[in-house]
């Protein structure tokens, strides 16, 4: 009998028996075929799968060779499984009852055709007998990811029809326990805490279903600051209340909390018209519509409204929105994708998910670093969710293919763009709704809203020339309406004159003529802020960055601010906050180039970056974040401290009004999401500065924003900028500013992991500034390429710069900048497995940082401490600096410091042997993963939760947290983390007996060691080997292995390491024929192991006394 398996570890069983189906893209063949048996599956699909997306050349004979060991293993079972290569592809041809996962399926399928809920009980409960643990468990990658998370989901349904249906019979406790363990692994799937609510009711223990009612609630909210769905909501309020009846179908739903930058604009002004396009926005995405365009199978829920500027498209989007908004009661967001914005690079899809991701309720800390992870979390959250997102000025179908919402749900996407996007309808089956100029009804209607039914009624042909003049665009005939609602004494066949009938497909010449009429009937002092809104970078801007601009108070502003609005040449999208429309802006920069000089011109700018950088060191300083200020004393001082009020000058609050960034509290949420919003038009504004030769305001803003970039990385558009900006500062022979420029470059290729880059910057850094003869920026240069040479492993060389720029920081009496480079020297020796020199250099690192004042270093250090007090065995005080920095990193919400102090804590936790608190404390570091700042924490972390998995005998988990923390770890040359998975990972293949696999996990790891110093991870990598060369019976050296391993641990000052390979010396010694006791290991293992409190010391006495 033969049983083919994918429903966990990927295996073939024969008569029990496992047999030996090769490596894991070996086995990642096989899986594939398994899950589509008996159909041929296409071998760039197969080479997608095993080389996770990166084939190599020669992929086709390598699959070939794949194959043919794989049918000499399939030809040795009953019933001959037949492997073969057809029409372009493989297919493996076997009985589908052989394959689990088509015996589930089956099961699964049956089940749902029963109307006995006993009968149905009983195939569902076989089906989910199928499973062995976590699907594809012995395979990693993105691919194989997205393929376990398909298979998984299929589980969660056939679990929730099994509870619901034991529900149904009365058997409430019988999936008690079942349900407990499954919420604890899915905190965050509210289906699943319902049932276990139910569970509890039904079983006659409403404090308990209220207790797990309460328990779903404050994880929603504390982790993804949500509120449960209506179902569990009214689960909870039956227990709250239970005199009275639960609400009768109109409860409210969940509301996501709303990132203020996509917040869904109200449509603005009167609409008209574009029935018919309604009409084909409600079918085509309407939830629970009755007739679909495309099949339930194709539709993507996605629609492009696609015209030529001026049409309305976004006017259609936003009125559509708004009469749907019962339909998405799980909110609607709106993203400006800057596909035609003048100073602003289109939106990256990585960064749009994750405005769109934080929009949703998810913490920043939760954010993926890769995008393809981004793509696949966002679909996950919109699962049992019916959201609309508006994606307006697309510039190609790539911004949006990553948004496409579950077809199977009810959120919707609508796309606006000017061109076609026939690749989203051929690929994506999106509906295409084509918008053109209004008809001549339409358009007479929405100028009478404009100027009146009266005026148009009484000269009716003038009102038609004019809405012909206008190209019948809704955004001409506005302006020209506007102009005419104005003068409402003048004739409309004068305003008529003014608006010469051009031929209707001359769009951009009538909108033109409708700006020019609409700019001349504005006061000068309306015309002058309009020319200078044409000089601020972007389309969007709040109210206190165009304060900067502007001369007179608070309500003299907002009064031209109106103007503009009535003028359409303005929309205000939300409270404070304005957006002009391409060709308006195109217009208003033309203005200025024509009648302002270019002096004038400049002088604005400046004022604006001025404001833009004053205003940044107010909200750093008030938020703890340290600014690099590599620039200061190079051509003048700043100094955010400085009180800055006076009406006129650059970055000063108009007069008498309050109300800027500099009145308002900067510290904590508020400052960080102010600054947030204007990151966009920040990078714009240094990039057009530095390109009009305006090169210390750029540079200096740049440099100011360094700080807050490092905790919120600001991706392709801070990149640009500060590249402008550096370029700026080389031409002007400023070596100071220069070498700032080219460390903040160095660190966005730090981000990225893109390490040679980062190191050639940093050089050139370290050669400007020593020709200049600037001992800081020379130390600043020297600690960067510590950094980067730590982040490959070469800690030698990292010591020597790191070394180096200590001097120099020593010798200028720069605390802040010796705390730093004392706390990186720390790390390279806590990575090289020196946890005393670790500890003893990263409590001089803080006493640094403390009398320097930096917070952020007072902050980080404490979970630094307490990971080398751990390895040290001293739990009691690892334990105490954990709470000091969990409550630190709390109150000023810094991840980093939460992700570690949390990762070590729960390390601790399973070294005492607490493995299920260690478990959710693990889990609860994993949100708290600041993704958008380090993607190397990310790695450690998910490293770390592994390590505590296996400890908890949750081995499919764990080698699922080992292979995600591998690839970030790959991915960015992150070689420490890389070795640690490595080594976690033999370890746990070892626990599970695959001793090939483990053996060729070490093999990797000593590959990565060759380039790393790392003592603590080349003896758990000897260990692993040790227990591979037991099992293969070589006992001598399997003792040898341990021997070493011991010795290691021993050099390194890590007493639990020790203990362990002493005990698993003993072991294997025991094992020898004719060898008694090994009393020698076992009894130095128990003298280390007691004083530590851990389970190994219960296990040596037993071992001892036996």
């Amino acid at each position: 009998m033969i049983d083919l398996r994918v429903l966990g570890p990927v295996r073939v069983l024969a008569d029990d028996r496992d047999l030996d189906i090769g490596h894991a893209r070996q086995r990642s063949l096989l899986a594939m075929l398994l899950v589509d048996v008996n159909n041929v599956v296409p071998r760039e699909r197969l080479a997608e799968l095993v080389w996770d997306g990166r084939p190599p050349r020669r992929a086709r004979n390598t699959l070939a060779g794949y194959a043919t060991r794989l049918r000499k293993v399939l030809a040795s079972l009953p019933g001959r499984p037949v492997l073969s290569s057809q029409d372009g592809g493989y297919v493996l041809r076997v009985d589908p009852a052989a394959v689990d996962l088509c015996r589930f399926r089956d099961l699964a399928g049956r089940a749902a055709g029963v109307g006995d809920d006993e009968e149905r009980c009983g195939l569902l409960r076989s089906a989910l007998a199928q499973w062995s643990g976590v699907a594809l468990s012995n395979l990693w990658g993105t691919r194989v990811e997205s393929l376990r998370t398909t298979l998984d989901s299929e589980r969660r349904a056939v679990l929730l029809d099994y509870f619901d249906a034991q529900l149904r019979l009365g058997r409430p406790q019988e999936i008690l326990t079942q349900l407990q363990t499954l919420t604890e692994e899915r905190p965050y799937d509210e289906e699943l805490a319902l049932r276990l609510v139910r569970a509890h009711c039904d079983s006659g223990n409403p404090a308990a279903a209220l207790h797990a009612y309460e328990a779903a609630r404050a994880r929603l909210d504390r982790e993804l600051s949500t509120r449960p769905g209506e179902a569990l909501r009214a689960a909870g309020e039956r227990l709250l209340h239970p005199a009275r009846p639960a609400d009768g179908g109109t409860a409210s739903p969940v509301t996501a909390r709303t990132h203020e930058q996509l917040r869904m604009p109200e449509p603005t002004g009167c609409f008209v018209g574009r029935e018919r396009e309604l009409r084909e926005l409600d079918a085509l995405l309407t939830p629970g519509r009755a007739a679909l365009t495309v099949t339930a199978a194709q539709s993507s829920n996605l629609a492009v409204i696609s015209g030529m500027a001026g049409a309305g498209k976004t006017t259609l989007s936003l009125r559509w929105a708004q009469r749907t908004r019962d339909s998405f009661p799980d909110g609607q967001f709106f993203v400006a994708l800057r596909g035609h914005d003048r100073h602003l690079p289109p939106l990256e899809p990585a960064e749009t998910l994750a405005r769109v991701l934080l929009a949703l309720g998810l913490p920043a800390a939760d954010i993926p670093f890769r995008l393809d992870e981004r793509a696949a979390l966002y679909r996950t959250l919109l699962v049992g969710r019916r959201v609309l997102i508006v994606l307006d000025d697309a510039a190609d179908p790539e911004q949006v293919r990553h948004l496409l919402p579950p077809s199977v749900d009810g959120s919707a996407v609508v796309v606006t763009c000017r061109n076609r996007m026939p690749g989203l309808t051929a690929t994506y089956f999106a509906g295409e709704v084509l918008l053109d100029a209004l008809d001549d009804t339409s358009a007479l209607a929405l100028l009478a809203s404009l100027v009146g039914s009266a005026r148009v009624a009484k000269e009716p042909e003038a009102a038609a020339g004019i809405v012909r003049a206008s190209g019948r665009l809704p955004l001409t005939v506005r302006l020209s309406g506007a102009y005419a609602a104005s003068h409402p004494d003048e004739p409309l066949g004068e305003v008529l004159a003014r608006v010469p009938t051009v031929d209707g497909t001359d769009a951009r010449g009538a909108m033109g003529r409708a700006l020019a009429l609409s700019y001349g009937k504005l006061a000068e002092p309306e015309r002058q802020l309009f020319r200078r809104l044409g000089v601020v970078p972007g389309i969007e801007f709040g109210r206190e960055a165009v304060a900067a601009l502007a001369d007179g108070s608070f309500a003299v502003l907002d009064d031209r601010l109106g103007a503009l609005v009535r003028a359409n040449l303005l929309s205000e999208y939300a409270p404070r906050r304005y957006r002009m429309h391409h060709m308006v802006k195109e217009y208003a920069m033309g203005r200025a180039a024509e009648e302002d000089p270019w002096e004038l011109r400049r002088d604005v700018l400046l004022r604006l970056l001025e404001w833009y950088r004053r205003s940044v060191e107010r909200v750093s300083l008030a938020n703890g974040i340290q600014m690099a200020g590599a620039h200061r004393g190079a051509d003048g001082s700043s100094d955010a401290r400085e009180a800055v009020r006076t009406p006129g000058r650059p970055g000063a609050a108009p007069e008498g009004t309050g109300g800027g960034p500099y009145d308002a509290d900067l510290g904590g949420e508020a400052g960080i999401a102010w600054l947030d919003q204007e990151k966009a038009g920040i990078c714009a504004a240094i990039k057009l500065a530095a390109e009009l030769g305006l090169g210390p305001a750029s540079w200096r803003l740049a440099d100011a924003m360094l700080g807050f970039i490092r905790l919120h990385p600001g991706g392709d558009d801070w990149s640009a900028a500060v590249e402008a900006a550096q370029s700026a500062a080389a031409k002007s022979g400023n070596p100071r500013a220069n070498t700032a420029m080219l460390l903040n470059m160095a660190d966005s290729r730090y981000r990225k992991g893109h390490h040679s880059g980062e190191r050639q910057l940093a050089r050139e850094a370290l050669t400007v500034s020593r020709d200049a003869s600037w001992p800081a920026g020379e130390a600043l240069a020297l600690a960067v390429l510590g950094r980067s040479y730590w982040s490959v492993g070469a800690t030698g060389l990292s010591d020597r710069y790191l070394g180096a720029a200590l001097r120099i920081h020593e010798s200028a009496g720069d605390l802040a900048g010796q705390a730093n480079a004392l706390g990186r020297l720390a790390r390279n020796a806590y990575d090289a497995g020196d946890p005393v020199s670790a500890l003893r250099d990263f409590r001089s690192s803080l006493v640094l940082a403390e009398r320097a004042g930096s917070r952020f270093g007072q902050i980080r250090l404490p979970a630094y401490i307490a990971l080398s007090l751990r390895l040290l065995g001293r739990y009691e005080e690892a334990d105490h600096w954990c709470e000091l920095a969990i409550r630190a990193s709390r109150e000023m919400d810094f991840h980093e410091g939460m992700a570690i102090a949390l990762t070590c804590r729960a390390s601790l936790m399973s070294d005492l042997g607490e493995h299920t608190r260690a478990v959710t404390t693990a889990r609860e570091a994993h949100v708290a993963m600041p993704h958008l700042s380090d993607p190397r924490i990310e790695a450690d972390c998910l490293t770390g939760l592994g390590g505590v998995e296996a400890a908890a005998e949750q081995t499919d988990l764990a080698m699922r947290s080992f292979g995600q923390a591998l690839l970030i770890s790959e991915e960015i040359h992150y070689w420490q983390g890389a070795a640690r998975a490595q080594a976690e990972s033999a370890a746990a293949y070892v626990r599970l007996g695959l001793y090939e696999e483990a053996l060729a996990a070490g093999r990797r790891a000593r590959r990565v060691l060759h380039r790393c110093d790392m003592r603590l991870v080349t003896a758990q990598t000897l260990a692993s080997e040790a227990d591979c060369a037991l099992a293969a019976g070589d006992i001598a050296a399997a003792v040898a292995g341990h021997r070493r391993a011991a010795a290691l641990y021993r050099a390194a000052g890590h007493p639990l390491g020790e203990v362990r390979a002493l005990l698993s010396w003993g072991r294997a010694a025991a094992t020898a024929p004719g060898h008694g006791r090994p009393t020698r290991p076992w009894r130095r293992a128990l003298r280390l192991a007691e004083p530590l409190g851990v389970p190994e010391a219960a296990t040596l006495r037993s071992l001892l006394t036996t």
